[in-house]
């Protein structure tokens, strides 16, 4: 959230493959093919690179992965649909313009004592001058708010309301000197996005950041938050700018979550919550697409948290504001999918639903090892609205499964949840293992006996029964926990 720019340091080369003709971004979908060799891969132990290219309809980055061949070959295809800004990382992030059909190529020079801009990137192809642009631009932002963040200096809001004000002119004299060269609509477009969103977007970064860590920070229904009427419309063209604008939407988002909350006289629930962010949001009278995109988050957020209840009780509301098919219609189909899941869960072949047999939750621990019959345990405790134990669900938890299926016992507690919702994920990530729910009181017993910090927490036990390592670290992709539990099988 407070790092805006990453520090590039992976070393990479990307040669050139057939151009395709130019697509207009009109929505029809075309691959950007992405190939190239990572030299010296080998000496950095390096075997694949991932692209991310976030998509504001799944409100989520979709991954490409590219394996390395032995001399550090590699390919993308990757189908988009708009101009974006894409993510590739292998040990830290750098970002590529791309439009559908586009060839991406750039060689990097490992020699790290070559600044960024000024040699150690040199691109060919479609988008050269853009993206060779792009690397400058980001070295020479001249904005730094990360200092502000964790002040705890008396006048830290006033000293971050001051940086930002005089920074607004310090960026449009920026932008408007680096636009002098640059006849690209692409980066155009982007330093258009970043001249009207950057500010606006730190100022609700920056608030919301403070308040979610217990610092000074301004009230959510207060003065400070006027700036938001303010906020220039949103164009498909701003979109380009992933950053920033995933960065305002989720932001504004969660602000207006907030500020829901702070109209209520007692306690809100999750649904009152909500109904009542979308109705602030549709309200609004911003005409362009950020609120489309923020009542579209909103109702995404509940419908994936196996919630259909707010949409279909603000589904008039959502229908009548948002004026962009696509969103409405990415509502919509995901809504009817979430309905037919929780109509008729499917759980796959090896899971199994349990309850515990000993009435007392100081007694579950010893239940499940009593019914491991020996095996190591690899207890997996998660909770519904956990993210990243859903990132875990996705691929890694299904190949240590079946790497170890015959040798563990996977055991999977669900604490802190709402029972509505917890079938539903086993369902959807396909979770294959013996599964429990807890209720409060028990989650409290084994998060103690287990010194549980946080979700997710994984508890390894040996054959003995004896608890190995109870911790975050030893997830299901972390490769120590794939070498602890062989240790541990063998012994």
């Amino acid at each position: 959230m407070k790092k805006y720019f990453a520090v590039l340091l992976l070393t990479i080369s990307l040669y050139a493959c057939n151009k395709e003709e130019e697509a207009a971004v009109d929505g029809s979908e075309k691959n950007t093919i992405i190939v190239g060799r990572i030299n010296g891969a080998e000496s950095v132990d390096l075997h694949q690179l991932t692209a991310y290219a976030y998509d504001y309809l799944s409100t989520d980055y979709e991954e490409y992965s590219a394996e390395l061949s032995a001399n550090g070959d590699f390919r993308f295809d990757i189908p988009m649909t708009q101009a974006a800004e894409l993510t590739i990382v292998g040990r830290t992030p750098f970002s590529v313009f791309a439009v559908p059909g586009d060839s991406i190529h750039i060689s990097v020079s490992s020699k790290e004592d070559i600044p960024p801009f000024n040699g150690r990137y040199q691109f060919t192809g479609d988008r050269q001058v853009a993206n060779e642009r792009l690397m400058v631009y980001k070295e020479s932002f001249p904005l730094d708010v990360q200092q502000f963040y964790d002040s705890q200096e008396p006048d830290a809001m006033q000293a971050f309301l001051a940086y930002m004000d005089a920074g607004q002119k310090t960026l449009k004299d920026f932008n408007s000197e680096f636009l002098k060269d640059i006849d690209d609509d692409v980066l155009t477009n982007y330093i258009k996005a970043q001249e009207n969103f950057y500010i606006p977007t730190t100022r609700l970064d920056f608030a919301n950041y403070r308040s979610y860590y217990g610092l000074e920070s301004p009230d959510a229904d207060g003065a400070y938050y006027k700036f938001i009427e303010n906020i220039p419309a949103v164009k498909h063209e701003d979109l380009v700018n992933t950053g920033t604008m995933q960065r305002l939407i989720y932001n504004l988002t969660y602000h207006l979550r907030s500020e829901a909350r702070a109209t209520a006289d007692g306690e809100m629930d999750d649904n009152d919550m909500d109904l009542k962010a979308i109705e602030i949001a549709t309200a609004k009278k911003n005409t362009g697409l950020l609120y489309d995109y923020v009542i579209h988050d909103l109702v995404y957020a509940s419908l994936n948290d196996h919630n259909i209840v707010v949409y279909e009780k603000a589904k008039e509301k959502i229908n009548s504001r948002i004026s962009e098919p696509r969103i409405l219609e990415s509502i919509s189909s995901r809504y009817q999918e979430e309905k037919d899941l929780l109509k008729s869960p499917e759980l796959p072949e090896g899971a199994e639903l349990l309850t515990f047999e000993s009435e007392n939750p100081e007694n579950y621990l010893e239940e499940i090892v009593a019914n491991a019959n020996g095996k190591v345990i690899y207890i997996d405790n998660w909770a519904t609205w956990c993210g990243p134990c859903k990132v875990e669900f996705k691929e890694a938890s299904p190949q240590l499964h079946q790497k170890f299926e015959e040798d563990v016992e996977f055991i999977y507690l669900c604490h802190n949840s709402e029972r509505r919702a917890y079938i539903p994920y086993i369902a959807q990530f396909k979770i294959k293992g013996k599964h429990y729910f807890l209720e409060d009181e028990a989650s409290e017993v084994i998060s103690r006996q287990i010194n549980l910090e946080g979700f997710p927490t994984y508890t390894i036990f040996n054959k003995k029964g004896e608890i190995v390592q109870s911790d975050y670290i030893h997830r299901p992709s972390y490769p120590a926990t794939t070498d602890l539990l062989t240790k541990l099988v063998n012994e």
